[in-house]
């Protein structure tokens, strides 16, 4: 995927979506291991002090889609995809689907 770090709502970046949102810790824990979350804000999932959610949402850098309800994921996916083409870009949409 491509994917700058430091600036991670550039237009240009791949598009990654959790249809599962229910999974996220799984995506909190790849972001950790890659360097981008803090090993110890996993230990407060869920908790009020920290925006690690049960579900990604959009305000952390690196979650471009709020999912959560089943098959809601591969939908926004399919819409992110066709707004590429619409805009002319050429940043890929991946999805885990997994529901």
């Amino acid at each position: 995927m491509r994917f700058d770090p430091s600036d991670p709502q550039h237009e240009d970046n791949d598009r990654f979506i959790l249809s599962k949102g229910h999974a996220a810790p799984l995506l909190y824990a790849a972001w950790a291991e890659a360097g981008f979350v803090d090993h110890a804000d996993l230990l407060k999932l869920r908790e009020l002090s920290c925006d690690l959610e049960g579900h990604p949402t959009p305000r952390l850098p690196f979650v471009d889609v709020a999912t959560g309800s089943l098959g809601q994921g591969i939908c926004a996916a399919i819409g992110v995809a066709i707004n590429a083409r619409r805009l002319g870009s050429d940043y890929r949409t991946y999805v885990l689907v997994g529901d």
